[in-house]
């Protein structure tokens, strides 16, 4: 910063600069909820603001920093406690718990394992860099008086999250636009501000209302004139696809939002729709002697937009063999037990167990629970019976599973006995299967009426509406998949729209439809089988299951036999395996029988034969929803280590000055010599004009030293330059000059950096 111009930031105009700058940051804030799990964003701008007010306000050094501390602390309470923050049960055991947190989470930095960092801890660290922006911005923004970089960078990172998430950025660029024309306007008012003090035209701080009403006029026709002048449509291409391709090197699609997606397991389904990218990272391995579904979890509720599922866990005995209430199937099916082994990938962290058919039994689990091993003896198993999740806790910690060895059943299911069921659904499963939302459209309803209406029994109105997408023209991409608009229903747009999706759009339709004529069935998640990549010779085989393998499916409950699986997506096969009664024919009467083939479902979508590998095997395409644990540049170990660098970054920037300064007067003092003066004094007048004291137009050196001297209280810069004049106007030899000069060169500096 010019360090001789005037330094007072308390006046009217500077409120208003911070207070536009404090609005900046909000537009920073903002976003967060949508592309990331944070919730209450209230309290974080609460504490933006808190913090801003403290720094504006110049409060010294030791009661900003404990107050920032005690506020963070305050709203830890707030996010993750409950109870007065007063009482002895609410502040001090909040701080007590962040005591306890601090020394487990930074062993846990120090050890590497970021991926296991608390989300309390994470919080905290959120807090003290909103502080830390609050500091910097102060300094950078009415101090040195540079505003441009900061607002383009926040430009730019609010339409990198309109293009590449959820983000829209519509309102919020605008917003930013305005406020970038008012803080730039502001603070050139201020150089105008200390240009006429500096002529004595005015004394103290003022606002030109000329300025004020030229700025709001100009702002204003410039909105007005971009809302509601035409604008064409794009002239190119979008460069989003070629970007990532650059970057990544896969080439993929976008959808029409704008909004991209790596390909992988996730747990957000609350908004579903987009197009996403491939991934052939492997999830795990497993061991098994089928192909099969490796099933995550279950979701029972339809928004509109997507899933969501309210149920709880509750704790079981994983030694004790059969979970008591989570029952795939009914004990009339005809169970088979299995035997699969899952060693999971070495970044996969999973806190799911995937398991195939009805999960029986666990056993030789292994994991890391809060950055250390723990093995099945130590953990304490949780299941969410309504959805069919599986985790584990140790030492009151998440566990991450490396691997595991679970017992199964799996059963055959006879068609014709599906077909002749005639038992009630259980009041339960009618509760809790068959809802939908009310805004559903009607036409919704009378396409599913309109599929199954030929049909008497469960089985065929299910295999109808499980083949009408594959005899209408429906198409299975990853790409050019929208996200539906505010209002619009995700299943309606597919339906009667686009006709263009992946898993998530073909197994939510089945599903929607399905319960428009009272089927109870609900929407599944997990992998497909993997790829095939050893036979062993006990009759197993090794299957490797990848991101791209990540799949939705449906499963519908049957009565006395319990919930089977179904695929409508376009080119993938259900692993689910269907028997055909043989018909009974005296053999007398079989040559002259003229009687059809029997007809077998046909699970396998005859119609698009060059897609059938692609639902067990990873040599094409395989649908999948999110992807919460890919990896990227914006990876947590990454945001740690940049936010350091950053602020390095910027404190050297903010001091480059004093380091250049401290580098001249070591190198000259170390260096110079009698034949260096002129070169040392000219190097001078470069420092003085970095800090702010520049030679003026048509100003004598004398001149200009007596100005200097002035400035920094000293006789020095005369003397030097009276030195100068005489070795190169006056003739006189430059041996001793270094020496006799070296004291008031170094004092200038000196002076310049206390």
């Amino acid at each position: 910063m010019n360090r001789f111009q005037s330094k007072s930031v308390n006046s009217i105009t500077h409120f208003f600069i911070y207070a536009l700058t404090f609005l900046l940051i909000w537009e920073w804030l903002r976003p967060i909820p949508v592309i990331t799990s944070t919730g209450q964003i209230e309290i974080f701008v609460w504490f933006t603001f808190f913090s801003a007010a403290l720094i504006y306000l110049r409060i010294p050094a030791y009661i900003t920093g404990p107050a920032i501390f005690i506020g963070s602390i305050f709203c830890l309470h707030i996010i993750f406690f409950e109870g007065s923050f007063l009482s002895w049960e609410g502040g001090i055991a909040t701080f007590q718990t962040f005591l306890t947190e601090l020394a487990v989470n930074t062993a846990l930095i120090f050890s590497g394992n970021f991926a296991g960092l608390t989300d309390l801890f994470r919080t905290f660290l959120l807090f003290m860099l909103l502080a830390i922006i609050c500091y910097l911005l102060y300094f950078w923004v009415l101090y040195t008086r540079k505003v441009f970089f900061f607002l383009l960078c926040t430009i730019v990172y609010i339409t990198v999250l309109d293009t590449f998430t959820l983000v829209d950025a519509s309102q919020a660029i605008v917003r930013i636009v305005v406020i970038g024309f008012f803080m730039l306007t502001l603070l050139h008012m201020l150089k105008v501000q200390d240009e006429e003090r500096a002529i004595g035209r005015r004394k103290g701080a003022f606002i030109s209302p000329a300025w004020m009403y030229t700025l709001i006029t100009v702002v204003s026709i410039a909105v007005l004139a971009g809302f509601i002048a035409p604008k064409p449509e794009p002239q190119w291409s979008d460069p989003v696809p070629a970007m990532m391709t650059m970057v990544g090197g896969e080439s993929f699609g976008s959808n029409s939002s704008g909004t991209i997606r790596r390909i992988g397991y996730g747990e957000n389904d609350e908004r579903l729709g987009g197009g996403f990218i491939q991934d052939d990272g492997v999830v795990f391995q497993a061991e098994i002697d089928r192909e099969t579904y490796w099933r995550g979890e279950s979701k029972d509720q339809y928004t509109g937009q997507g899933w969501v599922s309210e149920g709880d866990f509750t704790s079981f005995d994983s030694a004790a063999g059969e979970l008591e209430n989570y029952r795939m199937f009914e004990e009339e099916a005809g169970l088979e037990e299995g035997q699969v082994s899952i060693e999971m990938a070495e970044d996969a962290n999973f806190e799911l167990l995937f398991y195939p058919g009805q999960l029986q039994g666990i056993e030789a689990a292994e994991g890391t629970a809060g950055g250390e091993a723990a093995a099945q003896e130590e953990m304490q198993f949780y299941a969410d019976e309504a959805a069919g999740r599986f985790r584990a806790e140790a030492q009151e910690e998440d566990v991450f599973f490396e691997s595991y060895e679970l017992t199964f059943e799996d059963t055959a299911f006879p068609i014709e006995s599906l077909r002749n069921t005639e038992a009630a659904d259980p009041e339960r499963i009618t509760e809790q299967y068959l809802q939908l939302p009310e805004e559903l459209p009607e036409r919704v309803v009378e396409l599913a009426e309109e599929i199954t209406k030929e049909h008497d029994n469960r089985y065929d109105k299910v295999v109808a509406v499980e083949r009408y997408f594959s005899q209408n023209d429906f198409e299975y991409s990853t790409t050019d998949v929208p996200i539906p608009e505010e209002g619009e229903d995700y299943v309606d747009q597919f339906l009667f729209e686009t006709q263009t999706g992946y898993c998530d759009n073909f197994s939510t339709s089945m599903a929607v439809m399905l319960r428009a004529v009272d089927i109870p069935v609900r929407w599944v998640k997990g992998f497909t089988s993997g790829e095939e990549v050893e036979e062993l010779d006990n009759g197993n085989s090794i299957y490797e299951v990848a991101n791209s393998n990540a799949h939705s499916w449906v499963e519908v409950y049957f009565p006395e036999v319990g919930w089977i699986p179904f695929e409508p997506t376009q080119g993938f096969t259900n692993y689910a395996e269907f028997e055909m009664a043989s018909p009974e024919l005296d053999m007398d009467d079989i040559e002259s029988a003229d009687t059809p083939d029997p007809e077998f479902p046909d699970h396998e979508n005859s119609e698009v034969d060059d897609l059938l590998d692609e639902g067990a095997e990873d040599s094409g395409p395989v649908a999948g929803a999110n992807d919460n644990n890919s990896g990227g540049f914006f990876t947590l170990k990454n945001v740690l280590i940049s936010i350091p660098l950053t602020i390095f970054v910027m404190i050297l920037h903010h001091y480059q000055n004093i380091i250049q300064n401290k580098f001249f007067l070591y190198r000259y003092r170390w260096f110079g010599r009698d034949d260096t003066f002129h070169r040392a004094y000219s190097r001078l007048l470069w420092i003085l004009q970095n800090e702010g004291l520049p030679r003026a137009e048509g100003e004598t050196l004398r001149e200009y030293a007596r100005r200097v001297d002035l400035a920094v209280g000293s006789q020095a810069m005369m003397k030097l330059t009276m030195t100068y004049e005489r070795i190169c106007y006056g003739g006189r030899s430059a041996e001793g000059t270094w020496k006799e000069g070296k004291k008031e060169w170094e004092e200038i500096v000196k002076t310049l950096n206390a």
